[in-house]
């Protein structure tokens, strides 16, 4: 961590180059006084877990950066229960883990840290495992008020239940989450199916993909090429003959390999051996995630609009990607947390990147972002709010999208929580 105050070394260019006012590693009573108070919606905290998202830091603004003084891991073996501090990042959660023989669904990044988690949390074995907030067991932390908070998932009084479920899908804007309790699972072989496509081969992998049983799912980038990641876990026999039978269908596309990991920590998804896109120092940028369900009769003309998207993108750095919902997702009710579009299959973003320091070319890709969304409304109405786009003009339709029907309660709860305002606005 860099000592100077105006700088925190974080994976977001963005957040790396604000100019804040303030950093701080602690929750303390004073972060909750006046002196902390903002008399603008303009001006909030901003929290820092992993320092993937653009928003752990703004100019003008002070950002908590939680990984120094909350970055503890606690395992209960006998309880297949871990516990977390709120700026512990993926990757030392996996490997801590793995020690044990033990795995947690987690994304193809290794890098996010709590909000990973509190916004949702999709991962490739979401699909058997649930998302990461369906696997919360108990949450320690502050309001945005300063009340402490100890919650446990089978212990919430009926005062506690709407908290609980406002925490699991909107926790930025209620509260900081100093220490998480997450269910674990029991690690088992992987096996990735893995290469190049050209579109007409992806539009058949969807197909397939949209059968797929829960030990199944597919990942994609659509960058200068396409890209696509089949996985697979072998818990049992009866996945042994599922996986056999669906790779006489993979053996049909010449470009895809085979490859067996020892647990789902070993695997690098996206690698930049691939060269699929410049990750370069140089460039800001920003994602918007959408969620839809099966796309069935329309994969030829969401395939059509893609390349479309693509060749139009201003900057090489620019792609869609796309990550696999259903089946266990799918179970959860609806209202058992703010993720309430429980009926998606596909979870695609839009990557946006630009030049830094070059607000024309930032104009342009930011009205690229917007068209693509506009054109992939009609596949996936909605969105997985994983990262607050508050600067943008965007926000209010993102925040809409994100908590449809649940809207008004977030914003009551919001209020409740945090009064004064201190934490992002909605």
């Amino acid at each position: 961590m860099k000592k100077n105050n105006n700088l925190l070394e974080v994976p977001n260019i963005n957040s790396s180059d604000a100019q804040i006012k303030k950093l701080i590693y602690k929750v303390e009573d004073n972060l909750f006084n006046s002196c902390y108070k903002s008399s603008s919606k303009s001006e909030y905290l901003c929290v820092c877990s992993g320092g993937t998202t653009s928003s752990c830091a703004r100019n003008g603004l002070i950002t908590l950066d939680l990984r120094k003084q909350y970055n503890q891991i606690q395992l209960e073996k006998e309880k297949n229960l871990i516990k977390i501090g709120g700026g512990v990042i993926m990757k030392d959660l996996m490997n801590y883990l793995e020690k044990y023989k033990k795995t947690f669904p987690t994304g193809l990044s290794k890098l996010p840290g709590a909000g990973y988690i509190l916004t949702g949390g999709i991962s490739p074995m979401s699909r058997r495992y649930g998302l990461a907030i369906d696997n919360i067991e108990s949450i320690k932390g502050y309001l945005g008020d300063g009340t402490f908070i100890s919650l446990k998932k089978n212990k919430l009084n009926s005062t506690q239940k709407l908290l609980w479920e406002g925490i699991k899908g909107a926790a930025p804007f209620l509260a900081i989450i100093t220490e998480i309790g997450l269910k674990t699972f029991q690690s088992h072989p992987i096996q990735i199916i893995e290469g190049f496509v050209d579109d007409s081969e992806l539009s058949k992998i969807i197909n397939l993909a949209e059968g797929f049983p829960e030990n199944l799912s597919l990942q994609w980038i659509f960058a200068n090429g396409i890209y696509v990641y089949i996985y697979a876990e072998i818990k049992n026999d009866l996945d042994k003959e599922i996986i056999k039978k669906y790779l006489k269908e993979f053996k049909k596309f010449s470009s895809l390999k085979i490859k067996f990991y020892e647990t789902y920590n070993h695997i690098n998804f996206f690698p930049k051996e691939l060269d699929l896109f410049e990750l370069n120092k140089n460039n800001h940028s920003e994602v918007i995630s959408l969620l839809g369900g099966d796309l069935k009769d329309d994969i030829q003309i969401f395939i059509k609009y893609l390349n479309e998207i693509i060749q139009d993108k201003p900057n090489n750095s620019c792609y869609i990607a796309s990550q696999q919902l259903g089946s266990k997702t799918k179970e959860f009710d609806p209202y058992s947390s703010f993720f309430i579009h429980r009926t998606s299959t596909w979870k695609p973003w839009i990557y946006a990147s630009w030049k830094k320091n070059d607000p024309r070319e930032r104009e342009i890709v930011l009205k690229w972002l917007n068209e693509s969304w506009e054109k992939l409304k009609i596949f996936f109405p909605k969105i997985h709010l994983a990262q607050i786009h508050n600067h943008l003009n965007s926000h209010e339709e993102e925040i809409h999208l994100s908590f449809g029907e649940r809207l008004n309660e977030l914003k009551t709860l919001k209020n409740i929580c945090d009064p004064e305002s201190i934490l992002p606005p909605l």
